[in-house]
C-alpha cells in the first residue's frame, strides 16, 4: 500500500491554540460547537465536508458477495492541520462503473457521508477524494472508512485511512521526514516578506522526488515541472526522472503578494524502504 502524509499549516494559529487548550464545548449564545475532539466520532463526522457529500442515516453498508467492485492503492495514513483539505487517492475496478462514494468516521453512530460527485461509467480509474477538515477540530487522530457503490448497486470492499491532525509548520521550524508515498507539507508564511528561500534535503540512497509550490505555481524541484499539483509516483526499482538519492539544496523565490503559504510535496518511491528529510530557511 502506498502512504500519504498530507501536512499543512494552520493560518489562524492563535484561535486554534485556544480550542486546543479549552477542549470541546458549546457556545453559551448558540448551538455552534467551538471545538471538536477527534475522539468524538459523531461530532467529527457531522463537521467533515466531502465534495458533494450529504450525511445519511443508517448502517454503513457491507461488501457485496458477488460482482464486488475492488478498491486498491489507497493511502493507509494521512496527516494535516485543521482548516485544510485532505486528499485521499485510491484506484477502483468495477464492471459497472461508480455511482456513489460512502465515507464514515470509525465508531460514528450517526450514519455516514454519501457523495455522487465521483460517479463514472468507466470500469477502472483513480479517485482523489477531497475532504475538508474544519479549523475547530483539535489535534489528535481518527480513522476514515470508505467504499464505493457501482451503477448496479454492488458494494466494494471497505478500505480505511488513519488520519492525524498535526501542529502547524512555519519556515522557522519546518523540518520534515518521511518514507514512501506522497507527503504534502504546507508552510505558513504569514508575516514574512518576499525573498529567497532555501530547502535542504537528503533522500539518502533510495530515490525520491521533491517539488515546491506557491499556490498552483511550481517554484523548484529535483526534476522538471511536473505540470500537476500531485507529482508522479513510481517503484523504487524503476525510478522516474526527478527521483534522486542524494543530498542537496533547492533555492526558490517567495512572493508575499501571491499567497501566504509554500507547499512542499515529496513523492517517496514505493516498495523499497525509502527514507528522506528536508528543512527550510525563512526568506532572506
Amino acid at each position: 500500500m502506498k502512504k500519504l502524509i498530507l501536512t499543512t499549516s494552520l493560518l489562524a494559529f492563535g484561535a486554534f491554540m485556544f480550542t486546543a487548550q479549552y477542549g470541546c464545548k458549546k457556545s453559551s449564545s448558540s448551538n455552534t460547537v467551538d471545538s471538536i475532539s477527534c475522539s468524538d466520532a459523531n461530532l467529527l463526522q457531522a463537521a467533515l465536508s466531502v465534495t458533494g457529500g450529504v450525511l445519511k442515516t443508517g448502517t454503513f453498508p457491507t461488501s457485496s458477495t458477488t460482482g464486488t467492485p475492488t478498491l486498491s492503492a489507497f493511502q493507509s495514513s494521512a496527516g494535516l492541520s485543521a482548516g485544510h483539505s485532505l486528499l485521499l487517492p485510491f484506484n477502483y475496478s468495477s464492471t459497472a462503473g461508480i455511482s456513489k462514494v460512502l465515507v464514515m468516521v470509525e465508531n460514528a453512530t450517526n450514519g455516514y457521508i454519501e457523495t455522487s460527485s465521483y460517479s463514472s461509467s468507466s470500469s477502472t480509474g483513480t479517485i482523489v477524494l477531497s475532504i475538508s477538515i474544519p479549523g475547530r477540530v483539535k489535534y489528535g487522530s481518527f480513522t476514515l472508512r470508505y467504499i464505493i457503490i457501482d451503477n448496479s448497486g454492488n458494494i466494494s470492499n471497505r478500505i480505511s485511512t488513519d488520519i492525524v491532525i498535526n501542529a502547524p509548520v512555519t519556515c522557522a521550524n519546518a523540518s520534515v521526514s518521511g518514507s514512501e508515498g506522497l507527503t504534502f507539507t504546507t508552510i505558513d508564511m504569514t508575516g514574512k516578506s518576499s525573498g529567497s528561500m532555501t530547502l535542504t534535503y537528503d533522500t539518502y540512497s533510495v530515490p525520491d522526488r521533491i517539488d515546491v509550490y506557491q499556490g498552483s505555481k511550481w517554484l523548484a524541484g529535483t526534476g522538471t515541472n511536473p505540470s500537476s499539483p500531485i507529482p508522479p509516483q513510481c517503484n523504487c526499482s524503476t525510478p522516474l526522472p526527478g527521483f534522486i538519492g542524494a543530498t542537496g539544496t533547492l533555492t526558490f523565490p517567495y512572493d508575499a503578494n501571491l499567497s501566504h503559504d509554500i507547499t512542499v510535496v515529496v513523492s517517496g518511491c514505493l516498495g523499497g524502504g525509502t527514507a528522506w528529510d528536508w528543512s527550510t530557511s525563512c526568506p532572506l
